[in-house]
């Protein structure tokens, strides 16, 4: 009668010690990873909040105007930063229906309160990330974007600031309003001018999001 085979025994791990060179080597690829996944998360955010708001500007253009002046520009930036008033609104009279002793949507409304109060203070300083819509090509261009994260590098962006509002006419740079300007088929239909999704794109908004 045939011999059972003998049971292979696999090595036991070798226990690492925490100080050793070893151990700092995996703590640092560790510590890698989780930057790099950290990274990839934050960025993943950005760009989430960037197609949004382009969206909104893009469904709020006006179909008549080939391009903006910086007053227009700011006019609609405005308008942006009051989007999220009729929730607020609607959160409030919800709240205010009987004796509720918690109130519903408070962190919804929070993270609406901070996003707000960042945003006003950017246009009343340094200025808001908007499509450039005083360039008539980008215009254009920014009408058939798809809404496609991968074309982002394809739209120029402009800082909106609410000191804008003050220029009711100006000279528009004819350098900007004559600036090539990729065409929208070309870029759709060649793969060089065209990022994937999952690639690191320019930082067009700030860290802190809503």
């Amino acid at each position: 009668m045939p011999k059972a085979p003998k049971a292979v025994v696999g090595k036991s791990k070798k226990v690492v010690h925490p100080n050793s060179r070893h151990a700092l080597y995996i703590q640092k690829q560790n510590n890698r990873e989780h930057r790099l996944m950290k990274n990839k998360a934050e960025s993943a955010i950005k760009q989430e909040h960037l197609q949004q708001k382009l969206l909104w500007y893009q469904t709020n253009l006006d179909s008549q105007k080939s391009m903006y002046t910086k007053n227009e520009v700011a006019e609609l930036t405005c308008t942006y930063l009051e989007r999220f008033n009729d929730e607020l609104e609607q959160i409030g009279i919800v709240n205010s229906v009987g004796n509720r002793q918690t109130k519903q949507h408070q962190a919804r409304e929070a993270a609406i309160k901070i996003s707000k109060e960042r945003e006003n203070h950017e246009f009343d300083t340094i200025g808001i990330e908007v499509p450039d819509l005083l360039n008539g090509k980008n215009l254009e261009y920014f009408r058939n974007w798809t809404g496609e994260i991968r074309f982002f590098p394809n739209i120029k962006l402009r800082k909106s600031k609410r000191s804008d509002l003050k220029e009711k006419t100006e000279k528009i740079d004819e350098s900007e309003i004559n600036e090539e300007l990729p065409d929208y088929d070309d870029c759709v239909g060649n793969d060089k001018d065209t990022v994937n999704a999952s690639d690191d794109l320019p930082d067009y908004v700030d860290t802190d999001t809503s």
